[in-house]
């Protein structure tokens, strides 16, 4: 497929081998994928008293006839003030897992779509020999990413991630992080040749 190159920064268009991605976009599981990601990053600490978690007085609040009110024994029921919430949240746990291979599909459909849309640069390494914020920034607009990007690379570069700290809406992770969730969530792609080998290697063993 043809795609964005970055090599030796200069821009240019070629030939990406993306055949292990298949040619179907499963829409239906990107969007269990995104849905699973998301409901497992809920801590699930809320929780509210019920009426037996509360200890007030026992004693009845009022008299039950000729006040013109409704009935209520205890101050704890649900329909005093300060009462106990029906039927309320509880800590729980809300993780979790899709099968494996349904989590390789979704990798290969969210990589797919994203050079399908034209998001994706593939740069030969993305090696910095110190923290250079004006050369990532030079590289960012000389492809046109002026939105969130997310950069996959294959090797760890402290240099790299120091260059782009400071970077609005940039975010660097190795390849072995990305899920199909972080390549939906970010606007742009740029990854290297090593981390697309990778990603072919890994959803083709997969299958």
């Amino acid at each position: 497929m043809e795609t964005t190159l970055y090599q030796g920064g200069k821009v240019a268009k070629g030939e990406v081998e993306t055949d292990f991605l298949g040619d179907i976009v499963r829409v239906r599981l990107l969007r269990h994928s995104v849905r699973m990601y998301e409901t497992n990053q809920r801590s699930g600490t809320h929780s509210v008293k019920g009426r037996s978690d509360l200890s007030y007085t026992k004693k009845a609040a009022f008299r039950q006839k000729g006040t013109g009110r409704a009935r209520v024994r205890h101050v704890q029921a649900t329909q005093c003030r300060s009462g106990g919430v029906p039927h309320g949240p509880k800590v729980r746990d809300y993780t979790y897992q899709m099968p494996r291979r349904a989590k390789v599909e979704a990798l290969r459909s969210s990589l797919l779509s994203k050079f399908r849309d034209n998001e994706v640069a593939v740069v030969d390494s993305l090696v910095y020999d110190a923290p250079k914020t004006k050369q990532m920034v030079a590289m960012l607009n000389d492809l046109g990413m002026r939105k969130s990007c997310l950069i996959v690379t294959d090797i760890r570069c402290d240099n790299l991630l120091l260059s782009a700290r400071n970077l609005n809406r940039i975010h660097i992770m190795r390849v072995e992080e990305v899920n199909a969730y972080h390549l939906l969530y970010f606007k742009n792609l740029i990854i290297t040749e090593g981390a697309l080998e990778q990603i072919r290697e890994k959803t083709t063993h997969a299958s």
